[in-house]
């Protein structure tokens, strides 16, 4: 039998494995029906690119992709809505287990053990057998994945992971905003390109010479995605609490962490390992005329956008601190009134009618001196964030507090990649002058 198609088949069935049975919202059902599908046109297209393989072989494909549509559909009706409760206890359990090495615990609840650093397993290349233990289904057919009695590595459940991620989401300013590309490896190479990508020609007469055309070549851009850790204290105490309240201790800790990381990946990071658009090699500086904010006036802000095409700028927002934004909405015209905003009304929700966001990450008016930044006017859409799927819980009690103060962690790794792309036309830092 052709052993491509040996391999697309195994793969159905580890597919199949991992149906899940419930999520935590329609929404989150309906994306991974979404992901299933794009996978199931890629496993058709790689069967149909099989030369060797038989008529029969390949019917057989359709027959099995066939079945597995049919069954995700009649699933969607049958699968349990989790509550927001039911996550946190079920993440709680099973972050227990991970503590305790409990495998038939986690097994129960689709985590599954990360044996390697770098290149991670996946969740569904592993089912758990009551008679056996986490069984990798992309070795030989009930053949156990070994000892895993020095292991302490478990990815989360997906359906987890996406849950953590949402919620992260709110708590961040940019998440929302920026790109998302999934990862399946280290790098990931973008095409980077002006505005109009093809070179178009009229042709006015029948018969007529196409003249040779040359599209605009598009630079090619790496995304790298490297790993991210963070740690929360762990004591044994833990242990004796509701699931629930460890599940939500996790999951607060988690997301607090890493949305304020995220953003600081996007909007100040200084190569470490990425850039973030404050510190954008490419991006335009436009100076106003004092070292201080003390001669900011509408002015500049309108400089800054007029450096941004008139086709990019129209989605394009401000970035600043709140304490820049107060400031800016309290600058007087010749009358003494606020340019943006009468007295008692709220903080201006737009500045020459372009959208304001604000983070505490980006400078304080306080801070402000020669040659510093004082907001950031971008499309959040050019910077892209690189996903890499799984989150690594790790239990890690080899440590100096652990030592002095009986204080313990649960580790946890993602892996993640942040690329500012087309800079020089899409992001201005507006900064004070260097020079009185």
């Amino acid at each position: 039998m052709n052993q491509v198609i040996l391999g697309l088949q195994q793969q159905l069935v580890n597919m199949k494995a991992q149906f899940p049975t419930a999520a935590a919202s329609e929404e989150q059902f309906r994306k991974y029906f979404d992901e299933r599908d794009a996978i199931l046109d890629g496993i058709l297209k790689a069967a149909l690119e099989q030369e060797t393989a038989t008529t029969t072989e390949l019917q057989d494909m359709r027959d099995a992709i066939k079945d597995f549509r049919t069954m995700m559909k009649n699933q969607a009706s049958t699968v349990t809505q989790l509550s927001m409760r039911d996550i946190q206890f079920n993440l709680g359990k099973a972050l227990v287990a991970a503590w305790n090495k409990d495998h038939k615990t986690l097994g129960e609840l689709k985590f599954c053990p990360n044996l390697r650093n770098e290149k991670w397993n996946n969740p569904k290349d592993f089912v758990w057998q009551a008679d056996k233990g986490f069984v990798a289904s992309k070795a030989a057919l009930g053949e156990p994945v070994g000892n895993l009695a020095t292991n302490d590595q478990y990815l989360i459940n997906p359906m987890y992971e996406t849950v953590i991620l949402e919620e992260a989401a709110k708590q961040s300013v940019m998440m929302p905003l920026v790109t998302h590309r999934l990862m399946s490896g280290a790098s990931l190479f973008l095409n980077e390109r002006d505005r109009g990508g093809v070179e178009l020609k009229w042709l006015t007469s029948y018969g007529q010479k196409i003249d040779a055309t040359k599209g605009n070549v598009p630079s090619r851009v790496e995304l790298k995605a490297y790993t991210l850790a963070g740690y929360v204290s762990w004591y044994d105490e833990f242990e004796e609490d509701a699931y629930i309240d460890i599940g939500k201790m996790f999951m607060e800790d988690m997301m607090e962490s890493y949305a304020t990381e995220f953003d600081r990946q996007c909007l100040v990071a200084k190569a470490d390992p990425f850039t973030g658009a404050m510190n954008a090699e490419k991006a335009k500086v436009v100076p106003i005329k004092s070292t201080d904010e003390s001669k900011l006036t509408y002015l500049d802000f309108r400089a800054a956008e007029l450096a941004i095409p008139a086709e990019e700028r129209k989605y394009c927002s401000w970035f600043m601190n709140e304490t820049v934004l107060n400031y800016v909405a309290n600058i007087q015209d010749a009358n003494g009134n606020p340019i943006w905003r009468k007295p008692g009304d709220a903080m201006p929700g737009r500045i020459d009618g372009y959208e304001v966001h604000e983070s505490t990450l980006l400078p304080q008016l306080t801070e402000l001196g020669a040659d510093k930044p004082i907001a950031i006017f971008m499309n959040p859409k050019k910077i892209v964030h690189g996903n890499r799927k799984g989150i690594e819980i790790k239990r890690y009690d080899d440590t100096t507090e652990n030592l002095e103060y009986g204080e313990s962690f649960m580790r946890f790794r993602k892996r993640d990649g942040f690329l500012a792309t087309r800079q020089e036309a899409n992001i201005v830092v507006l900064k004070t002058a260097k020079t009185a």
